[in-house]
């Protein structure tokens, strides 16, 4: 049976410590690169509209649907 010494008992909780460390980075780095899909898409929505309300033309008209808020609001 081995003995419990303060250096391997600290070393054991540091070891425990950066597992945990580690485990909290990729589940955050995951989120993040979710979150990044989601306001690209927001992003690219955002700046149609702006196109087609800001600056109207015949051709934005017909775009008009398509981005407009209500249609926004029924995306996932």
């Amino acid at each position: 049976m081995q003995e419990f010494s303060p250096q391997s008992d600290l070393a054991h909780r540091f070891r425990n410590y950066v597992i945990l460390l580690d485990r909290l980075l990729r589940e955050v780095e995951e989120e993040l690169q979710e979150n990044r899909a989601a306001r690209n898409e927001w992003s690219e929505w955002n700046r149609n509209w702006k196109k087609v309300w800001l600056y109207p033309s015949e051709e934005n008209r017909q775009l008009r649907e398509i981005v407009s808020v209500k249609y926004r609001n029924r995306l996932p």
